[in-house]
């Protein structure tokens, strides 16, 4: 691997280890918030608004499909498929 490319996964691994302790402080102070009650709540540049969803309903449709032994045509036709997907993690070196 050249240099250019070492020190781009240095500088991606320091970004994305800034970003994570950020997104720390960010969901402490939304735990701090929330904790205010439902309301709005205006800072002097932004606002935060609390909404209380008191029930949340979510429904696992593959296993409805496979309970129900849905054909696997009727499957296919809603099932959507990507190609040529890359992804990229980076994690801190283990010494």
């Amino acid at each position: 691997m050249d240099t250019t490319a070492l020190k781009m996964v240095d500088q991606l691994g320091l970004l994305e280890d800034q970003i994570d302790a950020l997104q720390e402080q960010a969901e402490d102070l939304k735990s701090k918030i929330k904790l205010l009650g439902a309301g709005t709540y205006r800072g002097s540049m932004y606002v935060t608004t609390v909404k209380l969803t008191p029930e949340k309903k979510t429904t696992a449709w593959s296993k409805v499909a496979q309970e129900l032994k849905a054909p696997a045509d009727l499957v296919t036709k809603y099932t959507t498929i990507s190609y040529n997907l890359m992804a990229a993690e980076t994690k801190p070196l283990e010494n």
